[in-house]
């Protein structure tokens, strides 16, 4: 029975490339709806990994069309070549390379400006646009953590005046994978390579196991980030403390270092202790780029 919340209003899925809202939009079909009954939008930080980009491509050949939405970040006089240079080595526009080397600042818990600026305000303004009642799908599951185990399936959100929908709120990462596996659907294979988790690459509050799973080009990348902003910085204000992408440590080498630690940070691991994703998803044949 479809819920009355749904009767006279659209469904918008939050669509970010990863398993939960592949999963969403799978559901939906199940449920009945067709790629015409719902829209997807993806919100594009210019910060992801470009095997999400490229699944973003494919995956709509299955769930329709994916509307991309990003900040529009203007770069600022005098900033312009140190933009250019970092967009053309990761081959696209980047709100996130934008604000962090326009304003010389990297997120951290005292300004986590990155979710509100490149996420919800482009959504926001989004969801100002449409002429139509909505509600809002977003992929979010209470094994994933303590503070989702607490939320409900159904929240009002006064501040973009829809319903939010959380429909995989009670499912595990079992009936994830089942659902793919009933669509013969191969993931996004960020998660057959070794990761749990797609979105931003890497995210500044990001665990052991994904930096381990950084490539050394980014490695390469967030490390001249860092030297430029740091750069920058000091020309402003000579003697100010060194800034790092990551909040916690100091530099991307020292965050490699850490990753590869356990116990605190106290000891070198030498042996992993979670199976391979892959194995999970019953798909380590499709590892690889290909």
């Amino acid at each position: 029975m479809t819920d009355e919340r749904l009767t006279n209003a659209r469904p918008v899925v939050s669509v970010s490339g990863g398993k939960d809202s592949t999963a969403m939009c799978l559901h939906l079909f199940e449920m009945g709806y067709t790629r015409d009954d719902f829209d997807r939008v993806f919100m594009d930080t210019g910060w992801e990994h470009a095997s999400t980009y490229a699944y973003l491509d494919k995956l709509e050949k299955t769930i329709g069309p994916i509307t991309r939405l990003q900040a529009d970040i203007k770069i600022r006089p005098g900033m312009e070549k140190e933009v250019e240079r970092f967009e053309a080595r990761i081959g696209r526009y980047s709100p996130m390379i934008r604000y962090i080397i326009n304003d010389t600042i990297f997120p951290s818990g005292a300004a986590k400006w990155c979710t509100r600026k490149l996420k919800i305000e482009p959504i926001s303004k989004y969801f100002d646009s449409l002429d139509f009642e909505f509600v809002n799908l977003v992929g979010i599951r209470r094994e994933e953590s303590p503070r989702r185990s607490q939320m409900t399936e159904w929240e009002w959100n006064d501040g973009w005046y829809c319903w939010v929908w959380r429909p995989l709120i009670a499912w595990t990462e079992r009936e994830v994978i089942d659902i793919h596996r009933r669509w013969n659907l191969v993931p996004n294979r960020l998660y057959l390579n070794g990761s749990t988790r797609v979105g931003c690459y890497p995210c500044v509050y990001v665990k052991k196991s994904a930096v381990k799973n950084l490539d050394d080009a980014r490695v390469d990348l967030i490390r001249d980030l860092e030297e430029t902003v740091n750069r920058l910085a000091s020309a402003k204000k000579p003697g100010i403390k060194r800034l790092s992408f990551f909040p916690r440590l100091d530099g991307i080498d020292e965050v490699v270092q850490w990753s590869r630690t356990a116990y605190g940070g106290k000891q070198f691991e030498m042996f992993a202790k979670e199976e391979p994703t892959c194995v999970r998803w019953g798909m380590c044949e499709f590892k690889g780029d290909g």
